[in-house]
């Protein structure tokens, strides 16, 4: 695969690289290992979606192109598909092939459902989202640093491991209404460029609720542009 370059198989940390220890850290550093530099391609992920004392759990693949755009397929365990959803900058479409209805609308929908912005949506999966030009460096204490942003309304809060360069949590919480929700990322793992978390755990401080994703595949890359197809005749939906 001609397009498949430095994430195509993951490899374990090495002793060393688990162990380094820095006094100092630069924002232009942490953002070298940022997945969205790239496209990319979550082959694999297994979801368990926690609410009080019941779960679901659900697989997940995720396309990801440079120009922001996000194409993810929610699946049960046996392999059928019950959602498609394409995220672009300004846009949503949701295939919901189980009820055969065609969700549309803007990205407010998401800001107004669950406090993340089209934006933001690179931290979920541990990147590191600040000003483009800004150059900081930052010094460390016991090989961590707490670095805070505002970006679109939210106030986010970092705190990075200064020898991975990864941000190890993040809570992003609206100026406005005070909501907060917290991300966990666990379990990194480094292969050229490329480090991500395997574990990432979202957690939202108003309800008894988490989601937890345990990345199994993951490659750099994608041959082919994302395309989404609407289901024919399904019942248009438009997000609100």
């Amino acid at each position: 695969m001609p397009f498949i370059t430095g994430c195509a198989i993951l490899k374990k940390e090495t002793t060393a690289q688990a162990g380094e220890i820095n006094n100092s850290v630069s924002y232009e550093q942490i953002r070298a290992l940022n997945i969205t530099n790239n496209d990319f391609n979550i082959i694999k992920a297994e979801i368990d979606i926690i609410i009080g004392n019941e779960s679901e759990k659900m697989l997940g693949n995720i396309k990801y192109k440079e120009t922001e755009t996000y194409l993810v397929s929610i699946r049960n365990h046996t392999g059928i598909e019950g959602a498609r959803i394409l995220i672009t900058s300004d846009s949503i479409l949701v295939n919901d092939r189980i009820n055969k209805k065609l969700y549309y609308g803007s990205t407010d929908y998401l800001n107004k459902k669950y406090g993340i912005t089209t934006k933001l949506l690179p931290i979920i999966v541990g990147d590191f989202i600040i000003g483009d030009n800004d150059s900081t460096v930052m010094e460390c204490s016991k090989n961590d640093a707490n670095i805070e942003a505002d970006i679109g309304g939210k106030k986010i809060h970092y705190k990075i491991d200064c020898g991975k360069k990864k941000i190890t949590s993040v809570i992003i919480e609206d100026e406005i209404t005070g909501k907060k929700i917290k991300i966990e990322y666990k379990k990194f793992e480094k292969d050229g460029v490329c480090q991500i978390a395997r574990k990432i755990t979202i957690k939202s401080n108003e309800e008894e609720e988490r989601i937890e994703i345990n990345i199994e595949k993951y490659e750099l890359g994608l041959e082919n542009d994302i395309t989404f197809i609407p289901g024919k005749k399904y019942e248009k939906i438009l997000l609100k």
